[in-house]
């Protein structure tokens, strides 16, 4: 059948609408190039079933894209810096504090001074020096002194020298006993006309006998030297094993066993014209057994560094002051509480018998109800300790009489000399 062309004209759109559209040919995928994207797009799909639509123009080409490199980074900005003050001129300097000049009188003493033995004011003009060395062993400590010296005189005054107590192992120069201020006892003595040394030595812990004996000369012979005292008059003073100590220096004057052995051939005498002895051990070998000072680690032991009832034959006698009283002894003062649990009172009444035998002149004191150290029911008593100080400067007033003598010359000793 041949259609007229006006039938053509509405079977053909028909036709190409119910057709199935053709099939859009694409190109194969490939990674997207920076810069670079199709030159056409695929016509837009049809939406809907209703009236053919005038297909939309296809899309233009995208310009292309242009890639900009990344730019430098800025440089970072300056770090922030210290500014540094420029130097100050002198101009603008504030002047320096100057020290002021201190006036030389008033200036301090340098330090060094500071160890020099101390000097000390006491009533009625008496002058103190104490921590005066007078010995310096080699492999020992300095041993020292307490001086107190009187107001000066036309004359040389007589010397008084004390040896400290305490069991040989302990003390010291400043105290004794139960006195409250014993430097100030010391000085009131001095203030009577003498020049009062009062000792240190080494201690039974240091050296053994007669190591403190050998001390104690050699602080009476320097003394005799440097004290500006008359050295044909003295007297040495002692306390308990002080007592000892001061008794055993008074009668032993020359005996080779207790003399030192390097004493230079100038060097004074160590002898003295009067001893005061308050309650010192006169016999060691019985006060080993009455007063229990053999028992072991007693300060008797540690003094002579054996127990009394075992030491080697005759240490003991050597010790004993008892051992050396003679005709020519010094005259001698003893005191001793009649109480004492320490040292019995016998010891002191067996050396003055012994000295009155030889006919040196010797006093003895008995306190009675009194303990060592001149104590009363264990506690002090002012009022005995005055007491007993004032018998030493009377029994000093009656040994050296004030004011000047002639020069007199210790006196050879006896036999056992």
């Amino acid at each position: 059948m041949r259609l007229s062309p006006v039938g053509l004209l509405l079977v053909v759109p028909a036709l190409l609408a119910a057709a199935p559209p053709a099939p859009v040919e694409t190109a194969a995928w490939e990674p997207a190039t920076p810069g670079k994207v199709p030159a056409t797009m695929a016509p837009a799909l049809r939406t809907g079933t209703g009236p053919e639509e005038t297909p939309a123009p296809p899309y233009a080409p995208a310009p292309p894209v242009t890639v900009t490199p990344l730019a430098a980074p800025a440089p970072p900005p300056p770090l922030r810096t210290t500014s540094v003050t420029p130097p100050v001129t002198p101009e603008s300097a504030p002047p320096l504090r100057t020290a002021v000049p201190v006036d030389p009188v008033t200036t301090p003493a340098p330090a060094a001074r500071d160890y020099a033995p101390r000097r000390l004011n006491f009533p009625d003009g008496v002058a103190a020096a104490f921590d005066v060395p007078y010995q310096a062993l080699k492999g020992y400590r300095p041993v020292t002194l307490d001086l107190y010296q009187p107001r000066p005189r036309d004359y040389p005054l007589p010397l008084v020298v004390f040896v400290h107590g305490g069991g040989f192992g302990g003390g010291d120069g400043r105290h004794n006993g139960t006195f409250e201020d014993f430097p100030g006892a010391l000085a009131a003595l001095a203030a009577q006309g003498y020049v009062v040394a009062s000792v240190n030595y080494r201690l039974s812990g240091e050296a053994r006998f007669p190591a403190a004996l050998l001390d104690v000369k050699a602080a009476i012979r320097w003394l005799k030297s440097h004290a500006a005292a008359d050295a044909t008059r003295v007297a040495v003073w002692g306390a308990g094993s002080g007592g000892q100590l001061a008794a055993l220096a008074g009668v032993s004057c020359g005996v080779p066993a207790l003399t030192a052995s390097d004493i230079p051939a100038d060097a004074p005498s160590d002898c003295v014209q009067a001893v005061i002895d308050w309650y010192g051990p006169t016999d060691i070998r019985t006060a080993a057994s009455a007063t229990g000072f053999n028992a072991t680690d007693s300060d008797l032991g540690t003094f002579l560094g054996c127990e009394p009832a075992a030491c080697p034959p005759g240490l003991a006698k050597l010790a004993s002051p008892l051992s050396y009283v003679s005709a020519t002894s010094p005259s001698f003062l003893i005191a001793h509480g009649g109480d004492d649990p320490v040292v019995p009172v016998a010891q002191s009444q067996a050396l003055a018998a012994a000295l009155k035998e030889k006919g040196v002149p010797a006093e003895l004191v008995v306190y009675p109800g009194v303990g060592q150290g001149f104590a009363r029911n264990g506690a002090a008593d002012p009022v005995l300790n005055r007491q007993a100080m004032e018998k030493v400067a009377a029994f000093l007033a009656g040994a050296f009489p004030p004011g000047p003598i002639g020069v007199k010359t210790a006196a050879r000793r006896g036999p056992l000399y």
